[in-house]
């Protein structure tokens, strides 16, 4: 029984949240990963990343959750490192087609890596992000860091918004 509430509850607040909401956005995005590579013979490691992101916008803010398969540098020196990361992230459009994000990421590694868990390969970590980005027509193109201590990772990334 509950259950039964709690599940009515959480329906009627998503719903009236919604309904206050001027739009439901989603997009499907990817990009590339540019970390400060710790092994090989250059300094700059680029590699990829790919996923979905929704969410709700009023007037000039949203709110949107999103994950992302991402593959990072190895800082070791082995294969690269592939992420899941669910993030959750406010948007604040500071002109019609320029926008602020800001939020959090929680990074989870994905497969057999027998690489250990520490700041340089975190796993089970919640990282902030931030970034700007420019809206055009059904396009998002936008600019995103990801850091924490001696962590960090820059983002470029292309949305097609639905």
């Amino acid at each position: 029984m509950k259950k039964l509430i709690l599940t009515a509850i959480s329906f009627l607040a998503i719903s009236s949240f919604v309904s206050f909401s001027q739009s439901f956005d989603w997009n499907i995005h990817a990009g590339l990963n540019l970390m400060n590579a710790k092994s090989g013979e250059s300094n700059l490691s680029l590699l990829y990343h790919g996923g979905i992101q929704a969410g709700v916008r009023i007037t000039n803010i949203g709110v949107y959750g999103e994950i992302d398969y991402s593959l990072h540098e190895d800082q070791y020196g082995g294969d690269p490192v592939p992420y899941l990361i669910p993030s959750i992230l406010v948007k604040a459009y500071v002109l019609r087609f320029v926008f602020a994000e800001g939020g959090a990421s929680y990074l989870l590694k994905q497969g057999d890596s027998d690489v250990d868990p520490d700041i340089l390969n975190p796993d089970k970590k919640i990282f902030m992000v931030a970034g700007l980005g420019v809206h055009v027509s059904k396009f998002e193109i936008s600019l995103r860091t990801m850091a924490k201590q001696s962590y960090g990772i820059v983002q470029a990334r292309i949305a097609l918004k639905f």
